[in-house]
C-alpha cells in the first residue's frame, strides 16, 4: 500500500510540475504571439504612412518638373519675341530713317537719284545672284518723275573685257526698268552670270525724261555683292 501511495503521489506531482510547465510555456508563446501582432501593426500604420508620403512626394516632384519644363518654354518663348521685336524694330528704324530722308531731304538739287544698290549671292547656284535697286527724288517735289534704269556689268570673259546687259542675264524680274514715282520706287530680280565671266563692276544708268541729265553710278562688284540670299 505504502509503495502504492508513492507511486501515485509521485505520478501527481509530476502531473503538476508538467502542467505548470506548459501553461508558463504557452503563457510566453501568447504574450511573443501578441507582441508580434502588435509589431507587424505597427510596421504596416508605418509603410501605410511611407507610401503616402512617397505618393505625395512623386507628385511634388512632377509638378516641380513640369513647372520647371513651362517655365523654360515662357522662357524660351519670351526670349524668341523679343528677338522678334528687337528684330523688327530694327527694320522699322532704318525704314523710319528711309522715310524721313525722303520727306525731309537735305538736298537741294531736284531728280532722281539712287538710294541702294545691292547684289547678293543666291543659294540655288554659284553664278545667280539678286539684285535690289532703290530710287527716290532727293528734294521735296509733288510731281511724278519717270524714265528707265540700264543697267550694265563690265567684266572679263575668256581674258577680255565684256559688257552685259541686264536683258543679257535677267532670269527673274523685269529685263527692262522703266521707273515712274513721286517718293520712291523699288526694283528688284535675279541675274545669271556665264560661268567663264569674271564681274568686275556694274553701272547703273538713270535715264530720266523732261530733259533731265542722265545719272551714273559706278559699283565695283567685290564691295557691293553680299554673300547668302534667300533664293
Amino acid at each position: 500500500m505504502l509503495v502504492v501511495v508513492v507511486v501515485l503521489l509521485s505520478a501527481f506531482a509530476l502531473y503538476h510540475l508538467t502542467r505548470a510547465s506548459a501553461v508558463s510555456d504557452f503563457a510566453a508563446a501568447t504574450s511573443e504571439r501578441d507582441r508580434l501582432l502588435d509589431e507587424r501593426r505597427q510596421l504596416t500604420r508605418e509603410l501605410r504612412v511611407a507610401k503616402t508620403e512617397a505618393e505625395t512626394l512623386r507628385d511634388q516632384v512632377a509638378y516641380l518638373s513640369r513647372s520647371q519644363e513651362i517655365d523654360t518654354g515662357a522662357c524660351q518663348d519670351v526670349k524668341q519675341s523679343l528677338g522678334q521685336l528687337q528684330a523688327e524694330s530694327s527694320d522699322l528704324r532704318e525704314q523710319l530713317a528711309f522715310y524721313r530722308g525722303i520727306v525731309s531731304p537735305q538736298e537741294s538739287q531736284a531728280g532722281v537719284r539712287v538710294y541702294e544698290f545691292r547684289v547678293s549671292t543666291m543659294k540655288t547656284s554659284p553664278n545667280q545672284y539678286r539684285y535690289d535697286l532703290v530710287l527716290i527724288q532727293p528734294v521735296r517735289s509733288d510731281k511724278r518723275v519717270g524714265g528707265q534704269v540700264e543697267l550694265s556689268i563690265e567684266g572679263l570673259k575668256s581674258g577680255k573685257k565684256r559688257t552685259l546687259k541686264l536683258d543679257d542675264v535677267a532670269v527673274d524680274g523685269a529685263r527692262n526698268l522703266l521707273f515712274s514715282f513721286k517718293y520712291f520706287e523699288e526694283f528688284s530680280g535675279q541675274l545669271k552670270l556665264p560661268e567663264d565671266f569674271r564681274p568686275l563692276r556694274v553701272t547703273v544708268s538713270l535715264q530720266p525724261g523732261g530733259g533731265q541729265a542722265a545719272i551714273e553710278d559706278e559699283y565695283e562688284w567685290a564691295k557691293i555683292v553680299q554673300e547668302n540670299a534667300e533664293p
